[in-house]
C-alpha cells in the first residue's frame, strides 16, 4: 500500500499501464514483469522500470531507497520460483528494454538481488520482496534484501554492488521471476513500489 513516502508505484489490473500477469509456462526462462497494453491499440505496455528520478535526494546523502513488491501466484504444487531485482541504467532504457536484454545484462543492467529458489507446497499463495538500497557519492549502489514465498522467508542478505552508476538517472529497477520447473502458472505483481525511508 502506498504512503506519503512512496516515490513511484505500479499496481496490477486489466487496464493499460497496470502490471500484467506473468505467465510461467516454460522452465528456466527468466522474465521481467511488464505493463498491460491498451486493449484497443495493443500499445503502451512493455517493461517500464520504477524510476527514482533525479532529485538530489539519493546520491551521497545516505538516503535509503526501499524497493518493495507484493504479489500472488498460481501453479502446480512443487513449482520452484525465484525472484530477482535488476538495476537498469538510463542508457538501457533509452535503447529499449526486453526481458532477454535485461537478464543477459547486455546493455548495462546489474542483477543486484536474487531470492533462493523456493518450492511451493500449495497451488496458490503470495510473495513479497523487499530491498533497502543506498547510492554513495561514487556511484555505487548497495544494500540488503529479503523475500518470502508462501510461508518460507529468506534471511536478509547483501545485494550485489552495482558500480559505476552515472548518478540518480541510473536508479531504475525491474523485477523478474524464474521457474526452474516446467509448469503452467502465473504470477501477479500486485504492487511494485519505491519508497524513501
Amino acid at each position: 500500500m502506498s504512503n506519503a513516502s512512496t516515490v513511484r508505484r505500479q499496481v496490477s489490473g486489466t487496464q493499460q499501464l497496470t502490471t500484467a500477469p506473468l505467465l510461467v509456462a516454460t522452465a528456466a526462462t527468466e522474465s521481467a514483469f511488464q505493463l498491460n497494453n491498451n486493449g484497443l491499440t495493443l500499445t503502451g505496455g512493455g517493461i517500464v522500470p520504477l524510476m527514482a528520478g533525479v532529485t538530489g535526494l539519493y546520491q551521497g546523502t545516505g538516503q535509503v531507497l526501499h524497493i518493495r513488491a507484493t504479489g500472488t501466484y498460481t501453479c502446480t504444487v512443487g513449482t520452484v520460483f525465484t525472484l530477482a531485482l535488476y538495476q537498469v541504467s538510463a542508457a538501457s532504457i533509452a535503447a529499449g528494454l526486453t526481458s532477454a536484454l535485461i537478464v543477459s545484462a547486455a546493455t548495462g543492467e546489474t542483477k543486484i538481488a536474487t531470492s533462493t529458489g523456493i518450492t511451493t507446497a500449495r497451488a496458490a499463495g503470495g510473495f513479497t520482496f523487499d530491498a533497502r538500497l543506498q547510492l554513495d557519492s561514487l556511484g555505487n549502489l548497495n544494500g540488503q534484501f529479503t523475500t518470502e514465498i508462501e510461508d518460507q522467508i529468506s534471511i536478509w542478505a547483501d545485494t550485489t554492488v552495482a558500480t559505476g552508476l552515472l548518478g540518480e538517472q541510473d536508479l531504475n529497477f525491474v523485477l523478474t521471476a524464474l521457474s526452474t520447473t516446467h509448469t503452467v502458472g502465473s504470477l501477479i505483481l500486485t504492487e511494485f513500489a519505491l519508497d524513501l525511508e
